[in-house]
C-alpha cells in the first residue's frame, strides 16, 4: 500500500487512482497531463538506474584491476620457467653482496575493499527509486 502512495505522490495523484488505474477499473481516467506526469517519473528513474549503473560498473572495474594487480604480484612462478636446482638452492654463499633478484617490482596501491565505500541494500538502485529518492 506504501507503494501505491509513493507512486502517487510522484504523479501528483491519490494511491485510490493509483490502485484504479493498475487495476484497470473503468471508472480510472488517464488523461494527458497524467500520461506526461507518468512518462516524466518514468524519464527520472530510468536516469538514476542509469547514473547508478555506470556508478556501481567503475567500481567494478576498479576491483578488477586491483584483483589483477594482486594476482599479477603474487603469481607463481611459471611452470615453463627453470627453477634453482636442489644442489644450486642448497650451496652454502660466501661472504659478499647479498644476491639481488633479477627482477624487481614496483608494488602499485591496490584497493583494498574496505577503502570502498560499503553498499547496504538499502543503497542499490532500485530500492531508492521505490523509497523516492
Amino acid at each position: 500500500m506504501e507503494a501505491y502512495a509513493v507512486l502517487g505522490s510522484m504523479l501528483g495523484k491519490s494511491q485510490t487512482w493509483v490502485r484504479k488505474v493498475i487495476g484497470r477499473q473503468p471508472d480510472a481516467a488517464i488523461y494527458l497531463r497524467d500520461a506526461l506526469n507518468i512518462r516524466s517519473a518514468y524519464d527520472r528513474l530510468c536516469a538514476r538506474i542509469d547514473a547508478a549503473s555506470e556508478r556501481i560498473e567503475g567500481e567494478n572495474d576498479q576491483l578488477r584491476e586491483a584483483i589483477d594487480v594482486a594476482l599479477s604480484a603474487s603469481a607463481a612462478p611459471h611452470p615453463g620457467r627453470p627453477g634453482p636446482t636442489q644442489a644450486q638452492a642448497a650451496a652454502p654463499r660466501g661472504a659478499g653482496p647479498p644476491a639481488a633478484p633479477a627482477l624487481v617490482r614496483p608494488r602499485a596501491r591496490t584497493l583494498v575493499p574496505a577503502d570502498q565505500p560499503s553498499v547496504d541494500v538499502n543503497d542499490l538502485p532500485l530500492w531508492r527509486a521505490i523509497e523516492g529518492e
